[in-house]
């Protein structure tokens, strides 16, 4: 596609401003147009097709329409998003790059096990104390891994394993370690057989997998479980109390759109309006992470300008809604509506995407759970013991809580800060219930490596990022960490592993992530919303409904809390987003855990 003439000044224009100030530390305005700068350029050269030729994402005639609604309708399957390229962005379709794919070649067994995934498991990842991040509540956490845990999952063969041999003194039960191999799709052209070429689970890109079904059992409503326990939602491996709430909320959300739309259009039929509401439901959950998530993790004036102007544009809502009856925009009015474009290369989620998203270091060692009502602390539960097929044990027995006390709980506690030496043991000693065992601290470094994301320092140069010369400049200064990476990488900085680099590096004030795994996101959040014929072309009337447009832009993760939930009114009702910790009601204020106390600066 190329750049326009004005992206191309603006592009140069802040390369020579970053070269002497970064984009976080301008003015917020000026900073929001660096984004903008910086999002041309990684739009230019940092996405890549992993197939021959565009022809793999179908056409017209090769996969017609079967079922003319989904030209107005999502497709589960992520079908027809794309009228032209019909399996673009759909189920079982290959991860693309943010890098050229010469530098995502299979590693050699070597490459793959230096240094050893368990050792730097051990060494730098390991918690070795919590380390809350108190810019956020737990919520927050859940939420990324409501909206990213089926669109990231590879497909792992079930008979070739990785072999991790562990020293003599390990406590793992298995010498070695087994993990299973990522399956690579079979190879289309030359290029297959040099770079990998991993498929995504049959899990649509541009639809939230979740179960839209409840059950009201004495007076609440939950999820219809399957024979193990665990909710029959669209993806539900990595299933905790986390889920379980948002999986909840927003099936209760679903259903209070379609009463809306059933009093609206009463001749409708239950297939209408389940497909309408799916639309509305899709998109305020994509409003909230854009808008609302975003900000509340990355708590800058600038990010907040930057991703309000991808819903709204940098004119704002009021002047966005004004000014769009002269044309849309994606600069000025934002991306809802402006035209879909994938640019040069097709939508695809990519496995760059997949390796800055591991952010494990979220997840507690336990929750203190909180009575609504009285504010009172009932208990501390581990982490593990709300997981799985325990996730709904806070609601039977002891417990008796209902969901507005676990949301309540979840508003006010910290989830952990995404930093090294901060991933929870019950992470590193994870038992399935299918009987997998794995330290997911070793499984994130050997995932990385085994599908050819490039290393730290490499990572950043094919970002056009300024690369360290040494573990002190990587680590900020930090003279003890800088030593452990030393140690870990025997003295060789190219070596350090993605992950392990952007835990490592100094954040720009007010992050709550790395500004190497921001650029993906920059690049990779506003690029899913464009792709998307439902947000970027027909997020309009015609296709919502009006009520439903209303719907999506009126509301926020606050309005569908309250509405569900109502006693959650006195806990948020100082609160501007639901991501960040929430007030703390009656007694809760006499608890000084860890889990919900900021720690003394």
């Amino acid at each position: 596609m190329g750049y326009t003439s004005g992206q191309r000044v603006l592009v140069a224009l802040f390369k020579a401003v970053n070269a002497i100030i970064p984009w976080h530390k301008l003015p917020p305005l000026i900073g929001a147009l660096n984004l903008l700068a910086l999002r041309d350029e990684l739009r230019e050269k940092n996405l890549y097709d992993t197939y021959p030729t565009e022809d793999f994402q179908g056409t017209t005639k090769s996969d017609p329409i079967v079922d003319t609604k989904f030209i107005c309708a999502r497709n589960s399957d992520g079908l027809h998003n794309d009228l032209e390229r019909p399996k673009m962005g759909c189920a079982a379709m290959r991860f693309g790059r943010n890098v050229p794919r010469k530098y995502t070649a299979p590693p050699s067994d070597h490459d793959l096990m230096t240094p050893d995934p368990r050792l730097v498991s051990a060494k730098l990842l390991q918690r070795t104390e919590f380390k809350p991040a108190t810019i956020v509540n737990l919520l927050a956490a859940a939420w990324i891994q409501f909206q990213v845990h089926d669109w990231a999952q590879h497909t792992n063969s079930q008979t070739k394993f990785h072999h991790i041999p562990l020293k003599a003194d390990d406590p793992w039960p298995e010498n070695p370690m087994k993990v299973a191999k990522t399956v690579q799709d079979e190879p289309l052209d030359e290029e297959d057989q040099k770079s990998m070429a991993p498929l995504r689970r049959p899990l649509a890109s541009y639809v939230a997998s979740i179960t839209l079904d409840v059950d009201r059992i004495e007076g609440e409503h939950f999820l219809p479980r399957g024979h193990d326990g665990i909710p029959k939602t669209g993806f539900k491996e990595n299933w905790w109390l986390g889920l379980e709430l948002l999986h909840t909320l927003f099936a209760l959300e679903h259903n209070a759109i379609c009463s809306m739309l059933k009093t609206k259009n009463p001749s409708w039929s239950g297939d209408e309006i389940f497909d309408v509401a799916r639309l509305i439901n899709c998109a305020l959950m994509a409003k909230i992470h854009t808008i609302e998530w975003t900000p509340a993790i990355l708590p800058h004036p600038t990010l907040e300008l930057g991703m309000n102007a991808n819903w709204s544009g940098l004119l704002g809502p009021y002047w966005s809604k004004l000014f769009s009856n002269f044309g849309k925009s994606e600069a000025f009015t934002g991306i809802p509506e402006s035209g879909a474009d994938s640019g040069k290369t097709p939508y695809c989620l990519t496995e760059e995407f997949v390796s800055v998203y591991r952010f494990h270091s979220l997840i507690p060692d336990d929750v203190a759970f909180f009575k609504l009502r009285t504010g009172e602390h009932t208990s501390n539960i581990p982490i593990q013991d709300i997981a799985f097929e325990n996730a709904r044990s806070v609601f039977e027995g002891p417990q008796n809580l209902n969901f507005a006390d676990a949301f309540y709980s979840f508003g006010i506690n910290f989830p952990g800060a995404i930093t090294a030496h901060n991933m929870p043991s019950f992470l590193r000693d994870l038992k399935k219930p299918d009987g997998e065992h794995l330290d997911m601290g070793c499984v994130d470094i050997l995932r990385d490596r085994e599908r050819g994301v490039p290393r730290y320092c490499q990572f950043r140069r094919l970002f056009n990022m300024p690369v360290p010369k040494s573990f002190s400049a990587l680590t900020g200064g930090n003279a003890t960490l800088a030593t452990e990476l030393s140690q870990v990488y025997d003295g060789d900085i190219e070596k350090v592993d993605l992950l392990i680099g952007c835990l490592c590096e100094p954040l720009p004030k007010g992050f709550g992530f790395s500004d190497t795994a921001f650029r993906v996101f920059i690049l990779m959040a506003s690029r899913r919303l464009k792709s998307d014929r439902f947000i970027a072309s027909d997020f309009k009337d015609e296709i919502y409904t009006k009520e439903g447009i209303d719907w999506v832009q009126d509301n926020d993760m606050r309005d569908v809390l309250v509405r569900h939930f109502p006693d959650l009114r006195a806990p948020l009702k100082d609160v501007k987003n639901a991501f960040a910790p929430w007030g703390k009601v009656g007694r809760s204020e006499e608890y000084r855990g860890v889990q919900i106390t900021a720690p003394e600066k």
